[in-house]
């Protein structure tokens, strides 16, 4: 997956919306971002609950890391690249049902209440 693609997966999402953050593009559901430029051009930033992150990095390190700055934090960087797409897009489905309003997880088939 390229970072365009990635971008513009986190964009198909009910309620998503291109934005910016400290300077850089960003993705947001909510006033919250989902998916964030990074320093790293070869990544992109990518908000999960830490227990996903923690599961990612464990298992597939070469593609989710963190760096300092994003350690304890509920998000993980992305090598996008290197990155199996299937596996991406549903990460990315998971960063938006964080933050989607119930009715916008009921209305694409999920359940109604907080997301994992």
């Amino acid at each position: 997956m390229t970072r365009d693609q990635m971008f513009a997966h986190a964009l198909s999402q009910p309620g998503a919306e291109d934005s910016t953050l400290h300077g850089g593009r960003c993705v947001r559901v909510r006033g919250h971002w989902i998916v964030n430029d990074n320093a790293d051009p070869d990544a992109l930033a990518l908000a999960l609950d830490r227990d996903t992150v923690a599961l990612l990095m464990e298992t597939e390190p070469q593609t989710y890391f963190q760096t300092p700055h994003f350690e304890g934090w509920p998000a993980v960087l992305v090598r996008y690249a290197v990155a199996d797409d299937d596996r991406l897009r549903e990460q990315i489905d998971k960063a938006w049902a964080r933050r989607a309003t119930a009715a916008q997880r009921k209305a694409r088939g999920g359940k109604g209440g907080p997301a994992g």
